[in-house]
């Protein structure tokens, strides 16, 4: 098993959008602490206030220096695949072309952000696939014709290309018709809200599947996103856990709920974590829940409290 990796979400602005000044600081302290990677997620429609992962990408590119970032996860069947593949080959490059930038791409949770854009539900997963086979010739061809259902190029060149060669592209998603389609083409599996023991039961069906089609998508190459807060009072973290719970519409319940999140003290966090790691996990999101202003204070109970008990 390869080594613990522990990054942040931006988390949601249920409450409100930050200052952009609250914004920036998230980033450069999360760069700061030396944070392996954060990740935005992507809502081109809601009933919250909401930011583009992509120009938020833009301001962590010129105000950070080494973390790693991506969407979590983008609703790529919703966008023209020449447009992502240029944007993000620009941000590689914008980031040194050190490996910084990943995609991480899946067919939206609400089948309402494809459908705004004029694209049907049913349509989602070929134009997925089509997507992701567009995007990786143009990081690495020039010249691109392409003749899909949804998609046609003729001649198509992107550049600058990604330096390093095509840029890593995680699926998200926790249905078996998800993890098939990390098998066929994903880099990575990138889910959410599944315990230790789904994750374990599902991360076997993945090999499978990778073995069904000869294709090898590493172990290592799996990540859990976690909802998240820590506070050395554990009764406070579990208010802002259940006041979160009671905000959203989730298909599962209070106690589901407890066993693929991360709500108490650091011992709790801790302790969390090494279930998924002990069935099999190496990276991690947490994503954490709460007032924006209070989102600076979670970085820094992560680096002090968490990440060194995975170094």
């Amino acid at each position: 098993m390869g080594d613990v990796a522990i990054g942040v979400g931006l988390g949601n602005f249920r409450d409100g959008e930050p200052e952009p000044a609250a914004l920036f600081r998230y980033v450069e302290r999360a760069d700061e602490l030396g944070i392996d990677s954060i990740w935005m997620p992507d809502h081109a429609i809601s009933q919250r206030p909401a930011l583009d992962p992509t120009v938020l990408m833009s301001v962590i590119a010129a105000r950070t220096q080494d973390i790693k970032m991506g969407p979590s996860v983008m609703t790529l069947p919703a966008r023209n695949p020449v447009t992502v593949a240029n944007t993000y080959a620009n941000l590689d490059h914008l980031t040194g072309g050190r490996g910084r930038v990943i995609v991480g791409v899946g067919l939206g949770a609400d089948p309402r952000l494809c459908e705004v854009m004029g694209v049907s539900a049913d349509q989602r997963a070929d134009r997925l696939r089509e997507a992701i086979e567009i995007m990786r010739r143009l990081w690495t061809e020039d010249d691109v014709d392409y003749d899909g259902d949804h998609h046609q190029l003729e001649g198509v060149t992107v550049t600058p290309k990604p330096a390093q060669g095509p840029l890593d592209i995680w699926l998200g998603g926790n249905s078996n018709a998800a993890l098939r389609r990390v098998a066929r083409y994903g880099d990575g599996w990138f889910p959410a809200l599944l315990s230790p023991e789904a994750f374990d039961a599902k991360l076997e069906r993945l090999m499978s599947y990778c073995d069904d089609v000869g294709r090898t998508v590493e172990r290592d190459e799996a990540g859990v996103i976690l909802l998240s807060h820590v506070d050395e009072d554990p009764k406070r973290a579990r208010t802002i856990r259940d006041r979160y719970f009671d905000r959203h519409a989730f298909e599962l319940s209070l106690e589901s709920f407890e066993t693929c999140s991360a709500f108490g003290t650091p011992a709790d966090c801790v302790e969390t974590i090494q279930r998924y790691v002990d069935a099999g996990c190496t990276k991690f999101v947490l994503s954490p829940v709460g007032p924006f202003e209070d989102r600076v204070e979670q970085l820094e109970r992560y680096s002090r409290d968490v990440i060194p008990a995975f170094s």
